[in-house]
């Protein structure tokens, strides 16, 4: 008993007195605890939350968006299509509206319900107030946050019988509704009865909502999507978009699935760094105490007794560690999910954590420190008793190979002797550099990555706008005769120039069966001038069209649902346009989709003569697209503005979800990458904290280990100010070396990551450009970092007087 009560002893002893080389390890796996523990507890209270609510609001399977108003005995009809479970109707449009009479007029979303008591599928919550009734409506949750209206505020509406106040008296959280951050507009609900004031007929509807029978997959869906779109187009009703949800997984999933990936690697990442700094503690605390060892073992311990010692030691400083980051990563994994899902309209109240990602905290935090201890550890205790004591210890640690020869006859001797010896003391220990180094480079590489990601995002934003030559497209709710709009729009002065563009539903097949679609939200052919200056997508394959192809039945389609189908250029395929018959199209390009500015439908596109039949009338179009001279987003939204009174002033719907401003598109593109990097930077910053304090426990061995060298070179004459100087600089070149090796590594990683990432978040295979703005901040970061992690280390070092430097 008296034995093992005086190894606790030596284990306390260690512990506590070199107070800051074990601050330093706790605070290293800390920082990688935390880490692992807010991301992996972030992701799962995310898709958590995400796939709860999405149960929640009861998802139908199938949502229909309708190009105009359908009779609700038309919604019956559709009950009686094989496959159908049930049914549910709604109706949202735009209006006109302002928060006070001295306000502009705004273009936002109505929408009701039959009865709001009564929802089937894709249920809207009430957060506080009433659901709409009488003239008192209600506001989305996001919009009234965003807008900062409240129950009891009047909202002043444009409607066919003239403005009219309606009040506020609720508060409405929905289910799948576009943040105003990226785009969406303010969504209001009204009672049913209020509908006709908008020119709204009574018992009609623009939604359709449809759960199927059981068991629910992709394709019986899409197949029973295609048998209700048919069935709709008897009745002369158009589809604009079909939307398929998951009954259990949340739309917003797979935004996070890609880069979740991403985080859980650099989670596990950060732990396995953060115990380097264990490893290089242990083997330094070995070095200096092998003297120790050596008595132990004379004095009869076994070698696994003192292995257990300094394993006892690297356990309890992992279970500081350990108590420190749990209670820190919980709040970091809640307020982050907070945050994060309030983008998907998910609150997120009551305090929670998730005891997977605590299990696995427990688990790496007291696994992964041990592991990278037991070498140095179990190598130290195997020394033989002669070896042990035999040891010169600390004094003894450089041994000059080829390499550092050749360092010093062609580097070190160009420079000053401080530096000289500084770049030596740099390359003394080199497993030590090695593992000190990682953490750096990794943080370097990161964060070039990510920046180079940015860029990336911004390039392909400004390629996508050079494309795009019209400043503004206005689609409307239903088709418009082009002379009219022409006599609109040329009334509004920057206007330059107007195209316009038809679309109508489609169903593209191969053979009999219909083919696989790259998106969920429905197909559209969208017929345009063969001739057209206005828009040209990315070609990756064939060609765009040109005045030849006028009249021809040729199409130019999404290069991802090429792939999914094995659809070649020059392969032709059956297209089926709402009542008439399929006919055969011939493919001859393929594009590059670009889905960053929000919830599209994939376009098909065709020559617009081509598209339509001569029952349709040639002279009505779905969309104006306008030219106009414009250079910033205040002009541009003066001009939306302008052009939206002006329909509305005609009684013009406008249909929200394709009316769009080029620059505000891009602003909302980048809003919605915005908290993806921002998390990505953030992982950045704390694997540089953790190489941050790596270097300074290196730095502080290294004190310790060249104590007698300092004391050789302060009883020379070497200053107080030198020998700090000399630990100043071999931290500069530890985070210039860094530096160095993380530029090759991050052009490597740094395209297929961001392409990967651009994928995952936008939908999109970014145009990569490699950040060189990046290098030049990641070099004054990580020196930066290097100065204040030498800093106390030097002051250290300088502190050290000759006699005590002699002596130790």
């Amino acid at each position: 008993m008296l034995f093992n009560f005086n190894l606790w002893q030596k284990v306390s002893a260690d512990l506590f007195s070199h107070k800051s080389r074990s601050a330093l390890a706790i605070l290293s796996i800390a920082i990688g605890l935390f880490v692992i523990g807010t991301l992996l507890g972030m992701m799962d209270l995310q898709l958590g939350s995400m796939d709860n609510a999405h149960r929640q609001s009861q998802p139908s399977h199938i949502n229909l968006i309708l190009r105009q108003d359908a009779d609700i005995a038309v919604a019956k009809t559709i009950k009686n299509i094989d496959g159908v479970a049930d049914i549910d109707t709604l109706t949202q449009f735009t209006a006109q509206f302002k928060t006070s009479p001295s306000a502009q007029w705004q273009t936002g979303t109505v929408l009701f319900r039959a009865d709001y008591q009564d929802q089937a599928y894709d249920r809207m919550t009430l957060v506080s107030g009433s659901f709409p009734r009488d003239n008192r409506i209600a506001v989305e949750r996001l919009s009234a946050r965003f807008s900062g209206l409240n129950s009891g505020d009047s909202i002043e509406f444009s409607t066919a019988n003239g403005s009219e106040k309606l009040a506020i008296d609720g508060i409405i959280r929905h289910p799948f509704v576009k943040p105003p951050a990226f785009g969406g507009q303010l969504h209001f609900f009204i009672a049913e009865e209020l509908a006709p004031i908008f020119g709204i007929p009574a018992h009609t509807f623009r939604q359709l909502l449809v759960q199927i029978k059981p068991p629910y997959s992709e394709e019986k869906a899409r197949s029973i999507a295609g048998k209700i779109r048919a069935q709709l187009a008897v009745s002369g009703i158009a589809v604009n978009a079909t939307l398929l949800q998951h009954p259990d997984r949340h739309w917003g999933r797979a935004i996070f699935s890609g880069i979740h990936l991403v985080l859980t690697v650099m989670a596990w990442a950060s732990l396995a760094l953060s115990s380097v700094l264990i490893l290089n503690t242990v083997a330094a605390l070995i070095t200096q105490q092998t003297d120790q060892i050596g008595i132990m073992k004379s004095l009869g311990a076994r070698r696994r007794t003192i292995a257990g010692i300094y394993l006892s030691e690297v356990f309890i400083l992992s279970l500081i560690a350990l108590l420190i980051a749990i209670p820190l990563s919980w709040a970091g994994a809640f307020y982050s999910s907070r945050w994060l899902l309030d983008v998907f309209n998910i609150e997120l109240n009551d305090f929670v954590y998730s005891a997977q990602a605590l299990s696995l905290m427990i688990a790496g935090g007291l696994v992964a420190p041990l592991l990278a201890a037991l070498w140095p550890i179990w190598k130290g205790a195997s020394m033989s008793v002669r070896q042990a004591i035999a040891s010169y210890g600390l004094g003894a640690d450089f041994v000059s190979h080829g390499f550092d020869r050749w360092l010093e006859r062609t580097v070190a001797a160009w420079l000053p002797t401080l530096y000289a010896v500084a770049l030596g003391n740099l390359l003394r220990r080199k497993a030590r550099l090695l593992w000190t180094q990682s953490v750096l480079i990794i943080a370097g590489v990161l964060f070039i990555v990510i920046m180079s990601l940015i860029a990336s995002v911004n390039l392909t934003l400004n390629n996508e706008l050079a494309r795009s030559r019209y400043a503004v497209r206005i689609g409307f709710a239903q088709d418009q005769s082009a002379d009219l709009v022409n006599d609109i729009v040329r009334t509004i002065p920057p206007t330059v120039a107007v195209e316009f563009w038809q679309r109508l539903p489609a169903e593209l097949l191969q053979g009999d069966k219909l083919i696989r679609q790259s998106g969920s939200l429905g197909l559209q052919m969208i017929g345009l001038p063969a001739d057209t200056t206005m828009y040209r997508p990315l070609i990756v394959a064939g060609r765009w069209f040109d005045p030849s192809d006028d009249r021809q039945k040729q199409l130019v389609i999404n290069a991802e649902t090429a792939e999914l189908n094995g659809i070649q250029v020059g392969d032709t395929v059956n297209a089926k346009l709402m009542q008439q018959p399929a006919r055969a199209w011939q493919v001859i390009g393929l594009y590059r989709g670009f889905a960053g500015s929000g919830y599209a439908v994939e376009a098909v596109y065709a020559p617009l003569s081509a598209m339509q039949p001569d029952s349709l009338n040639a002279h009505k179009h779905a969309f104006a697209l306008l030219s106009a001279d414009i250079h910033s987003l205040a002009e541009e939204k003066t001009y939306v503005d302008a052009l939206k009174t002006a329909f509305e002033q005609q009684q013009i719907k406008l249909d929200f979800y394709t009316t769009l401003a080029k620059l505000e598109q891009r602003r909302f593109a980048e809003n919605q990458f915005r908290p993806m990097t921002r998390m990505l930077l953030g992982l950045a910053v704390m694997i540089a904290a953790v190489g941050g304090i790596g270097l300074s426990g290196t730095l502080a061995i290294g004190v310790l280990q060249r104590t007698r060298e300092i004391g050789v070179l302060r009883a020379i004459g070497a200053s107080s100010s030198a020998i700090f100087k000399l630990f100043m600089l071999e931290g500069l070149f530890h985070g210039c070396l860094a530096w160095l090796i993380s530029i090759p590594l991050a052009f490597l990683l740094a395209e297929p990551l961001a392409k990967q990432l651009g994928t995952t978040m936008l939908g999109i295979e970014l145009d990569f450009v490699f950040s060189l703005v990046s290098v030049g901040f990641w070099l004054g970061f990580v020196l930066i970092l290097a100065l204040l992690a030498a800093y106390l280390p030097a002051r250290q070092a300088s502190r050290i007087v000759v006699r005590a430097g002699l002596s130790y």
